[in-house]
């Protein structure tokens, strides 16, 4: 099974947020995310790193502003 740990960092902590979840789905602005269980959670945040040896998505609380190179 490849079951990931979805992690929100909020003042440079990382919390965790589900576990077990099988479907992470934009929703908008959100993350529609859903468990083994089909338990659901609609988080917001943007993708930071996916590590797909540890099984885990971090996702940033504050959206981060591209840079323009000027």
């Amino acid at each position: 099974m490849c079951e990931a740990k979805v992690y929100l960092k909020k003042d440079d902590q990382e919390q965790l947020i589900m576990e077990n979840v099988t479907l992470m789905q934009p929703d908008g602005e959100d993350y529609l995310l859903v468990n083994l269980l089909g338990e659901q959670k609609l988080v917001q945040g943007q993708i930071e790193r996916i590590d797909f040896l540890k099984h885990a998505i971090y996702l940033s609380d504050s959206p981060q502003s591209p840079t323009d190179g000027n």
